[in-house]
């Protein structure tokens, strides 16, 4: 009988880990998702003039920060590149950085 009753007691301790575990797991996951936000697709800004760029990256719920560089072959005030990349998923407000031509006329 003694045998029995410690495997009992040792069964009992280890389905309340279990379930304390699956718990535990569980809140974690549910925390984890509702804390990522929403989520947004990164829109495609490059060769649009700097205004629309800006435009429709906040339209989409994103910020933008604006880095210049010097292209003498390209026109002036157009999007050469952007990071992410287009089509991108990212949480709402976060920041594009789009690279805006700047030399030729």
């Amino acid at each position: 009988m003694g045998f029995a009753r410690t495997l009992w007691t040792i069964t009992r301790r280890l389905l309340v880990l279990a379930i304390l575990f699956i718990a535990f797991v569980g809140s974690t996951l549910t925390s984890f998702y509702l804390s990522r936000g929403k989520e947004v697709t990164v829109p495609k800004v490059v060769g649009k003039k700097q205004s629309d760029a800006v435009r429709i990256a906040q339209t989409s719920g994103l910020q933008v920060d604006t880095i210049e560089i010097i292209d003498e072959s390209s026109p002036t005030d157009v999007i050469l590149r952007q990071e992410p990349k287009a089509g991108m998923v990212v949480k709402q407000g976060y920041t594009v950085k789009i690279y805006l031509a700047r030399g030729k006329n």
